[in-house]
């Protein structure tokens, strides 16, 4: 028997946005845990109302864009932030917009790009994902070597509490921060030290052109000595990107082998010239079908090309490895990740990202993946990195033997937890620690 109070929701934010069919709840929910109820607020206001009956009432609650991941709700809320989906201002001259959370991702980089801007970070899931989302995740992004990582965008919020307190924090200055930098450590913090409802995004001068050079390898690691050869020629592009053979397909439909997708944003004359040398050595190091790619439309394919298999790496974090190395110490990677996996090129999915030496891996249905990123582990940290987040900390305190260390990091985001949401009611299936 759920404890959630359906009649004081709808006085909260009205009939028409609370949801309890199951058949209607469905279009919001993805996972396994079955909340009783799905409640779209349209302000502030309303956030915080909900998230105080929570607390009253005990009840667990989730929150999404667009969609909510049910895990650990079961007989809870599921709160949509869709209806808080208003761009309330685009401020050319300070290059910043202010967001509401709801805002799809997608959506705003076409009213950034209609502005004349640029907003750099990637959706996360191309059709879903939302701008409160992309703050809440935070993950870094295959553009970040040029543009820097997703926090960094963020200049400051408005968030509820998971005690229903409203907390207003930043401004449009770049630099104004003094002391703890509370706006950063809010990003990626998956919604479990509070709820966005304002966000106060930074943006750029949109790039005065954009162009691609793609090409096709007979192997990963043809393809990937292109990036080195690249590096140490000095030529940096926005972002140089290969997807293995299984994948590259989704990418764009067509491709036999592995797929180099080179970005070049910035200026006209230059970008010529780095697009004509970095053709050339795609081509000089064994690579076929290269071509470069001025058209907007055929650009935004084949960029929307590597969203779509990003978002199919995203979609499934229990089934996904990922780490990174120098991206000059990814030759050896490479080869050795090859002795573990088996041809690179048939496995289920492989991504580089050559500029941040990152490399994401779909793992095959059965493949024990706590065991295989162990080993991963061992081979990244040998190259002198690591398996990506805190689940490469976990896995380093292992190598070192060091459980203290581990211990020590588990305790302190449980405190934090503990102090920010202390009947532990907001997202209470993420794990900081994974």
């Amino acid at each position: 028997m759920s404890n959630v109070n359906i009649s004081k929701l709808k006085g909260i934010v009205g009939d028409a946005n609370v949801i309890d069919s199951l058949s209607e709840m469905a279009k919001y929910l993805k996972g396994q845990g079955k909340p009783v109820v799905v409640v779209l607020p349209g302000n502030t206001s309303e956030v915080s109302s909900i998230v105080k009956l929570a607390n009253e009432q005990n009840v667990k609650l989730a929150v999404g864009g667009a969609v909510v991941n049910t895990q650990g709700i079961t007989g809870g809320i599921a709160m949509v932030m869709s209806r808080m989906n208003q761009i309330l201002e685009m401020d050319h001259l300070n290059l910043v917009a202010v967001v509401e959370p709801g805002v799809l991702h997608k959506e705003f980089l076409l009213k950034v790009a209609e502005a004349g801007l640029n907003f750099p970070p990637e959706p996360y899931e191309v059709e879903t994902s939302s701008v409160g989302g992309c703050f809440a995740i935070g993950d870094s992004d295959s553009k970040s070597f040029e543009y820097g990582p997703t926090r960094t965008f963020l200049l400051g919020f408005e968030m509820v509490l998971p005690t229903g307190e409203i907390l207003d924090i930043g401004n449009k200055c770049i630099k104004n921060v003094s002391g703890l930098d509370f706006i950063h450590f809010a990003v990626g913090s998956q919604g479990t030290f509070g709820i966005f409802t304002k966000l106060l995004v930074k943006l750029l001068p949109a790039p005065e052109a954009k162009k691609a050079v793609i090409g096709t390898f007979a192997s990963m690691h043809k393809a990937n000595a292109t990036f080195n050869n690249l590096i140490k020629r000095n030529v940096l592009p926005t972002r140089m990107n290969l997807i293995n053979a299984s994948l590259a397909k989704n990418a764009k439909p067509g491709t036999e082998g592995q797929l180099v997708i080179i970005d070049l944003q910035g200026f006209k004359e230059s970008g010529k010239n780095i697009a004509n040398e970095v053709a050339a050595v795609l081509t000089l190091g064994g690579g076929s079908d290269v071509k470069i790619i001025e058209d907007e439309v055929e650009y935004d394919q084949v960029i929307n090309g590597w969203l779509k298999v990003r978002a199919y790496l995203n979609a499934k974090p229990e089934q996904t490895v990922e780490f990174a190395v120098g991206p000059m110490k990814m030759p050896q990677a490479l080869a050795q990740l090859e002795a573990l996996t088996g041809d690179l090129g048939a496995y289920p999915g492989v991504i580089v990202e050559g500029l941040l030496g990152f490399v994401g891996l779909a793992l095959p249905e059965g493949t024990d993946k706590l065991a295989l990123a162990r080993k991963v582990n061992k081979l990244a940290m040998s190259l002198g990195g690591n398996v990506k987040g805190l689940l490469g900390h976990k896995l380093k305190a292992e190598v070192y033997n060091d459980a203290e260390m581990w211990k020590q990091t588990t305790s302190l985001l449980s405190e934090l937890r503990q102090q920010f949401d202390p009947k532990g009611i907001l997202n209470p299936g993420v794990s900081l620690e994974a």
